[in-house]
C-alpha cells in the first residue's frame, strides 16, 4: 500500500465520548505491528521537514528498526509476543516495553515510558481513546478506522495522541498544540521473517 498527500487531521478524540457499536469493538496490538524488512513509513514532521521509520531486517520474529524524526534518531527491534507489540530501544528504556497491549478496548490503560515521539525515558501512563478515529494525511487522504492512544506523564501532563492503522502502523502523533508528525507515504517492504 503506497500512501502519498497533504491535509489537516481530525481534532484528538477525548477521553469522555460516548459508547458506540464500532468504539466497543476489541483490537489486538499485532493487527498494528508490521512484519516485513524493507518497510519504511515516511512522515511530515511539525517543522515542514520530513522523517522516516524503516524496518531494516526481519530475522527470528524481531524487527530491527531505525529512526529520524527531526532532531530524535536511534534504532531498535520490535516483536510480538502473546499478541503484544513490543519494543527495545535505548532512546526509550533499557528493557523491553510495550507498545501496544496484546488486547484493546476503548478505555484500555498501561504504563510504560516515555514514546520514541516524546523524546524522553520518563515513565508515562496510555489509554486507549478510540477504535475507529478518522486522520486526515497531509496529502488530503483521509485514514480510517484508526487506533488512537493518549499519552500522558503519570501525572497527566503533557497530552500526546498516537494513531495507528491495521496493516500501516504508526499514522500520526498530535501533540499538546499540534502534529509532530503525520504520515506521508507507506511502503509496507517485501521480505518477511527470515531464519
Amino acid at each position: 500500500m503506497l500512501l502519498s498527500s497533504a491535509a489537516v487531521a481530525t481534532e484528538p478524540p477525548t477521553a469522555r465520548q460516548p459508547a458506540t457499536a464500532t468504539t466497543e469493538a476489541t483490537r489486538l496490538g499485532a493487527e498494528y505491528f508490521i512484519q516485513k524488512s524493507g518497510a519504511v513509513w515516511t512522515y511530515q514532521l511539525q517543522s515542514g521537514g520530513k522523517g522516516k521509520v524503516s524496518i531494516n531486517s526481519f530475522v527470528e520474529w524481531k524487527a530491527s528498526f531505525s529512526f529520524s524524526l527531526g532532531k530524535k534518531s536511534g534504532s531498535g527491534t520490535w516483536r510480538v509476543k502473546e499478541g503484544q507489540w513490543l519494543e527495545r530501544s535505548s532512546s526509550r528504556a533499557d528493557g523491553e516495553v510495550v507498545v501496544l497491549p496484546a488486547v484493546m478496548t476503548r478505555g484500555s490503560r498501561w504504563q510504560a515510558p516515555a514514546s520514541l515521539a516524546k523524546g524522553t525515558r520518563d515513565p508515562a501512563q496510555y489509554e486507549v481513546l478510540a477504535l475507529d478515529a478518522q486522520v486526515e494525511l497531509p496529502n488530503g487522504i483521509t485514514v480510517e478506522h484508526c487506533l488512537a492512544v493518549l499519552e500522558t506523564g503519570l501525572d497527566g501532563s503533557v497530552p500526546y495522541t498516537h494513531y495507528y492503522a491495521a496493516n500501516i502502523g504508526k499514522v500520526g502523533v498530535r501533540g499538546p498544540a499540534d502534529w509532530l508528525f503525520r504520515l506521508l507515504e507507506f511502503r509496507p517492504g517485501s521480505r518477511g521473517h527470515q531464519e
